[in-house]
This record gives structure tokens, C-alpha cells and sequence, in this order.
């Protein structure tokens, strides 16, 4: 599969579970946005960028934003600005 595709899959999967989950609780949501993060930063470096880094203040942006928080990452990555 191309990676555009399996990334377009695996944001899709994403948002049916989070539809499907909720937002009951703020921890769990958090947890879940965590998680979801991490997975896509390491979706990321596996296809698209190399040096992209996961560490606490990226996995922190994935679960205060989401799928916004990831892309917001990768925006600022690919232009050079942060990360």
C-alpha cells in the first residue's frame, strides 16, 4: 500500500473510534488522543519524515489536540519552523 493511503486509513480508524468512544471523561480522552498520537508520529517517521522526534512534548501536543495536534506537528516539521 502507498503510504498515503494507509495514512488515510488510519486517520479514518481513528475518527470512527472516537466517535464511537466519546468524549465521557477527559482523562480517557486524553489517554485516547495519546495514544492515537503516538501511533501516527511513529506512522510518520516510519513513511513519510525520518527525523521527526517523539518525545514528551510531542506526544503531549497529540493528546491536548488530537489528529489537529499531529498534523499541526508535521506542518511545522515539514516547513522547517519547529521540530
Amino acid at each position: 500500500m502507498e503510504p498515503i493511503i494507509l495514512i488515510v486509513l488510519v486517520v479514518l480508524v481513528v475518527l470512527v473510534l472516537l466517535v464511537l468512544l466519546g468524549r465521557s471523561g477527559s482523562l480517557s480522552g486524553l489517554i485516547v488522543n495519546g495514544i492515537v498520537g503516538l501511533v501516527l508520529l511513529f506512522l510518520t517517521n516510519l513513511f513519510l519524515a525520518d527525523d521527526l522526534p517523539i518525545n514528551l512534548l510531542t506526544i503531549i501536543i497529540c493528546a491536548l489536540g488530537g489528529v489537529v495536534g499531529w498534523l499541526i506537528i508535521l506542518v511545522l516539521h515539514v516547513l522547517g519552523i519547529a521540530f
